[in-house]
């Protein structure tokens, strides 16, 4: 088992992938305390037979934690010197050194003379992000550490009470050469390995184990009617909670950003800082629009978030789900004629769909690496003529929710014509929701009130019930970097601005607002701003 204890956002994919997409998506992060607690938490209750640590590549307060915590190291480094002070670093945290390795870009990797000091000493050549290394220094290391897991082959607790066991499931898909950190799983294992596991459909609840593929976790987690647990390093089993995709997401924790194009929806979350499972329960999925399948991508684990989210989306009746699997941009896909995908799909990223019809499971299909590199956070959509739509903050979308599974489409239905202002209203031909602008009649209850996020009054009409309605109206305005802004978006007919709205009123705002009105009741005020007297 490998525990990264690194925040530099250098996971297994990131040595298997196209180095190109790497580039453009990695994110580097800094150590915290609640990162350097976490990894020495994971490694102090791991119960795996062997447990290698990737640590930063500084002597600092974290690293002085993480040594604390391990029994051995090996050094690979380009300087002598900096060798025989890692050496002595290592040691004085009562660590023994296994290795030493000197690290060249060129030339041959050499297996040194024994001192008789049981360290492996010698030189490795080519180490570089993207390459696969074959040295004899490292097949000695690797027969050291072998030795290190047949001393320990007792079954773990948590292997014997598992019911889908990965490196057994391995050995049933007919893998030959399961020496990748994945286990040889590929994305067109996905279906064979739901069949050979649909016995476990009858279970009140599964646990699955050392299942490497992230994307194989997250179909599990999609297709099982049961509650399951995913194992995780250092927490054991993590049973995954049932949540519904609510507003914009939350979580702690937890940043989303979504992004609507016209076959489906990128949903994209990042985490702060280190995500535990006590902060599980808090993560709820950004609505998204329940006719089109979604995309996920995250900066990497921990698995049993991404399965929750994977099975949320499932169960809310997204017609499919697939995950970002980068890792398959650097190698080659039977679907493109032998071909790798970073030589056919430079500009694209691999998605493995996980959930949905039968005959599409596996399926990779292309996302723009532009729209998978993360924006900040919030809202996009696209319009029919192409811009991207980005929604904007304190949007008016968070007192319009149920407008949120339209905008996409109704956007796709507009064509900027390259106008700096957008007021259009969209006609979806039969109801979609309600309308609470109502025409007032003589004897209403009229009342004013503030609403968030807006500068002035809203004339409000007590007492009426909100009428069927077809079409929704969206705002936009051009952004000086691109694109455009929306800046409000809501089921119902197109009307003038309100009259505060010294940007956008018109000389129509008053008349229609003396004669229409919100019904009450069905908006958020701001708290003691209602009055029955007009501002107007």
């Amino acid at each position: 088992m490998l525990i990264f204890g690194a925040p530099d956002g250098e996971w297994h994919w990131s040595n298997e992938a196209d180095q190109g997409l790497v580039q453009n998506l990695r994110e580097k992060k800094k150590f915290s305390k609640d990162w350097c607690g976490e990894i020495v938490t994971a490694i102090q209750s791991a119960e795996q037979r062997l447990v290698l640590v990737d640590t930063g590549g500084k002597r600092l307060p974290p690293n002085d934690e993480i040594f604390s915590s391990c029994d051995a190291f090996i050094i690979i480094s380009s300087l002598p010197e900096e060798v025989i002070e890692w050496k002595k670093y290592g040691e004085s945290y009562g660590c023994q050194c296994l290795a030493e390795l000197d690290s060249v870009l060129h030339g041959a990797s050499e297996l040194y003379t024994d001192r008789g000091d049981d360290i492996i000493r010698g030189r490795i050549a080519g180490l570089e992000r993207g390459q696969t290394v074959e040295s004899p220094v490292l097949d000695v290391i690797a027969n050291r550490l072998r030795g290190v897991i047949e001393a320990n082959a007792e079954m773990t607790e948590a292997e014997l009470l598992a019911n889908i066991n990965g490196a057994k499931l391995v050995d049933h898909l007919g893998i030959t050469d399961p020496s990748d950190p994945y286990l040889g799983v590929r994305p067109w294992h996905t279906m064979p390995a739901l069949r050979l596991t649909a016995a476990a459909r009858r279970l009140e609840t599964v646990r699955i184990w050392n299942v490497r593929a992230s994307f194989l976790s997250c179909a599990f987690a999609a297709a099982l009617p049961g509650k399951v647990e995913l194992f995780g390093v250092s927490e054991g089993y993590v049973r995954l909670p049932e949540v519904t995709p609510a507003d914009d997401g939350a979580g702690d924790g937890l940043e989303w950003e979504t992004t609507e194009l016209a076959e489906y929806t990128l949903v994209e979350y990042r985490k702060r800082g280190f995500f535990t499972r006590e902060m599980l329960a808090s993560a709820v999925p950004p609505t998204v629009n329940s006719r089109k399948g979604v995309v996920l991508s995250t900066d990497g684990p921990p698995v049993w978030l991404d399965a929750t989210i994977v099975r949320s989306y499932a169960k809310a009746g997204s017609p499919w789900v697939a995950t970002f699997v980068p890792v398959e941009s650097g190698r080659v896909q039977p679907s493109l004629g032998g071909r790798k995908w970073s030589d056919v799909r430079p500009q694209d990223g691999p998605c493995v769909i996980i959930h949905g019809p039968e005959n599409r499971l596996g399926e990779i299909i292309p996302v723009p690496v532009a729209l998978l590199k993360w924006q900040g956070g919030g809202r996009r959509w696209q319009l029919g003529s192409g811009e991207m739509v980005a929604d904007r903050p304190n949007s008016h979308l968070a007192s319009h929710g149920a407008v949120l599974p339209f905008v996409g489409e109704a956007l796709l239905r507009i064509q900027s014509g390259h106008q700096s202002f957008i007021a259009e209203e969209v006609d979806f031909g039969q109801p979609i929701g309600e309308t609470i602008c109502l025409e007032t009649r003589e004897g209403d209850d009229i009342v004013f009130a503030q609403r968030p996020n807006r500068s002035g009054l809203t004339r409000f009409v007590k007492n009426r019930q909100p009428e069927p309605c077809s079409t929704v109206v969206v705002c936009l305005k051009k952004a000086r970097e691109g694109g455009y802004i929306l800046l409000t978006a809501y089921i119902g007919r197109r009307t003038p601005a309100e009259p505060w709205d010294t940007e956008w009123a018109t000389d129509q705002s008053v008349p229609f607002w003396n004669t229409h009105a919100l019904i009450w009741g069905h908006e958020q005020i701001v708290p003691g701003t209602e009055t029955e007297v007009s501002p107007w």
